[in-house]
């Protein structure tokens, strides 16, 4: 069991590694980036810290948002969130992903990130260790106001694309391909994986306790 439980934890690793280069390839791209990248990236600029550092900041303010209004996170969400920062600034301090400076090339590029950012996402889903942050904030949301979770993610992705613009976030033709585009991607993705991640039940952190715990007792 515990040997199944460190195959999961491997597909929480590599979900991270596989959506940090897709963040890093939006960010090359330098078409405008999607909404939380924009907040992210107008912290990092306005504060000097970089720009992983900003996504650790910005995902553990969203877990906390969204517990206290009564949704729970698994330890595979804060695995990712601090993966995902501390791959992002070791990839972009590296310089391996060229900047792009004309509009085709960097549009292909952008969905090209996309594309990993989805299947990234789909690594980490598919390990039952916990959503993400942002999908937890949607649903605490949605239930909080009565709302769909698509009028919800609407006025936050426009709420964090406004902030961080105004803080010098980069907008741009690649934001409203993301905000627009991003979620038939997970569906057609989804689709051709035959992958229902609603049909999955995600363990949080005190189920992983409990179930850590058992085994633990079961090995003495």
């Amino acid at each position: 069991m515990i040997w199944k439980y460190i195959c999961r934890m491997g597909w929480v690793f590599l979900g991270a590694a596989v959506s940090s280069v897709g963040i890093a390839m939006t960010l090359c791209a330098n078409v405008g980036l999607e909404p939380w990248s924009v907040l992210q990236q107008g912290i990092s600029l306005t504060t000097g810290i970089t720009y992983g550092t900003a996504s650790i900041i910005v995902g553990a303010a969203v877990i906390a948002i969204a517990v206290f209004f009564g949704e729970s996170f698994g330890i595979g969400t804060v695995a990712n969130i601090l993966l995902c920062g501390i791959f992002l600034d070791w990839l972009l301090s590296l310089n391996w992903i060229p900047q792009t400076d004309a509009l085709w090339s960097g549009v292909l590029m952008l969905l090209a990130g996309l594309e990993l950012l989805v299947l990234g996402t789909w690594m980490s889903i598919k390990s039952t260790l916990g959503v993400g942050p942002r999908d937890a904030l949607m649903v605490a949301l949605a239930r909080k106001t009565s709302r769909s979770v698509g009028i919800c993610r609407g006025v936050v992705d426009l709420t964090v694309v406004i902030t961080g613009w105004l803080l010098g976030g980069q907008v741009g033709i690649g934001t409203v391909i993301s905000a627009f585009g991003l979620g038939s991607l997970f569906n057609l993705n989804f689709f051709l994986l035959r992958f229902d991640a609603a049909a999955l039940h995600q363990e949080n952190l005190m189920e992983t306790v409990h179930f850590l715990q058992a085994n633990m007792r079961k090995d003495l």
